[in-house]
């Protein structure tokens, strides 16, 4: 029983005094923000895409151009040079929405990137959890085999003493063999676990991870808000809803620019030039251009504009809806997870319990050391998942969190305080 008793404060603490310093997630995060190729090719990305609009306005702005001409005489005639400057305004209504569209989608442009950068704050804390669960599941085999020792030597005595069978020496040892078969896989796992975070943020992580603090209060997380409401919160803050938002409007001025191709457009330029001839001239020019017939490709290109915009409407409302249907799936599991961690507190106490009772039946020759082998596995496997089950619980709260479109930094600010 020390044994066990000594897993459970090594679990729940989770080596609080090693590598602890008051803002580990944010650190991670930074770390990942300077180091995760994806993450910094969204970066660049988004700067990218945000030159549409420059470039999209440059067709509404005036132009203005010049010209120097220095001609140089090869028989006995003189030598002449002209220069000149013309400012040229476009009036164009094609022009006026596909600078809307451009507006539109660097807004999806930004979206886009929000996600990613919300992705890669889920991605650091859920690795990081990741990690901690394979730490419990190794604090917990290193302290199942350690109490499997206690139990092989002192099995070997009794069986040199005759006061039980070899069988039953047989049984210890056998479980002995399964565990450390166990232990292999748990090390190569918490390995792999250590590795997803380490490539996600360059840096090698210290020998142990703290975890949640002892005092961590699982009612901290206790619901405030209705199903509703958080539906309300992801109508207007989920990001997939909102880059939809922004591809609909796009799509909306797409057909706006196509419908009035067939348009006339006009401009208005002012020029000046100077000759060395001729001498000054001014010259103010209007002209207006369109399209008498173009074998129906206009009608053709705003109908399909049209329908374009009419299907993101649609994909609009899917998008809602699915995004509700996770809403609802992470608002339960939050509430689940809560529950789960009263069932696996109650039912730590009664393993622990039956555990005390059949030790004394087994001193008493009424129970079998197979009987106290399968106690121990359940204590072990007890502590271990309500450890995990806090572990859930914090995930299940940022996944809702993070469906709703309200994942921020500020959170890893928050579990600083959780985790220290």
């Amino acid at each position: 029983m020390a044994t066990l008793n000594r897993f459970a404060a090594l679990i729940f603490t989770a080596t609080t005094a090693v590598s602890s310093h008051a803002s580990q997630f944010e650190e991670l995060f930074a770390l990942a923000q300077a180091n995760d190729p994806s993450y910094l090719a969204a970066q660049h990305m988004l700067e990218s895409k945000l030159q549409i609009i420059p470039q999209a306005k440059s067709a509404i702005m005036p132009a203005v151009s010049g010209s120097v001409n220095q001609n140089l005489a090869l028989d006995s005639a003189s030598n002449s040079n002209t220069y000149g400057v013309r400012v040229a305004m476009p009036l164009r209504l094609d022009a006026y929405y596909g600078m809307k569209v451009a507006e539109q989608s660097a807004g999806g442009a930004r979206v886009s990137f929000e996600k990613t950068h919300q992705n890669l704050i889920y991605s650091v804390i859920e690795r990081y959890v990741a990690v901690l669960k394979q730490q419990n599941q190794l604090f917990s085999s290193l302290a199942e085999l350690t109490a499997l020792e206690q139990r092989l030597k002192q099995t070997r005595q009794q069986v040199e003493l005759g006061i039980t069978s070899i069988i039953e020496l047989q049984d210890v040892e056998a479980s002995l063999q399964q565990l450390q078969v166990v232990l292999l896989q748990v090390e190569q796992s918490l390995s792999l676990a250590r590795s997803d975070l380490e490539n996600l943020t360059n840096q090698t992580l210290p020998d142990q991870l703290t975890s949640l603090a002892n005092n961590f209060n699982a009612q901290e997380l206790v619901q405030s808000d209705t199903l509703k409401n958080w539906f309300m919160l992801a109508q207007i803050h989920n990001l997939d809803v909102s880059s939809n938002a922004f591809a609909t409007q796009q799509a909306y001025h797409t057909y706006q620019a196509k419908e009035v191709g067939l348009y006339p457009t006009a401009s208005i330029s002012m020029s000046q030039n100077y000759s060395s001839i001729s001498g000054d001239s001014r010259t103010l020019s209007i002209g207006i251009s369109g399209t008498f017939y173009d074998g129906g490709l206009n009608i053709a290109q705003t109908k399909e504009a049209k329908e374009t915009w009419y299907a993101s409407q649609q994909q609009g409302q899917a998008l809602l809806k699915t995004t509700q249907q996770d809403i609802r799936r992470w608002y339960q599991a939050l509430d689940t997870s809560h529950k789960q961690i009263q069932a696996l507190a109650q039912l730590n106490v009664a393993v622990q319990a039956a555990l005390a009772g059949k030790n004394t039946e087994y001193e008493l020759g009424l129970r079998s050391i197979s009987d106290i082998l399968d106690a121990e596995k359940l204590v072990f496997s007890a502590q271990r998942n309500l450890a995990n089950a806090r572990l859930d619980l914090v995930l299940n709260q940022l996944r809702l969190k993070k469906s709703s479109g309200l994942l921020n930094t500020s959170d890893l600010a928050q579990l600083d305080q959780w985790f220290n």
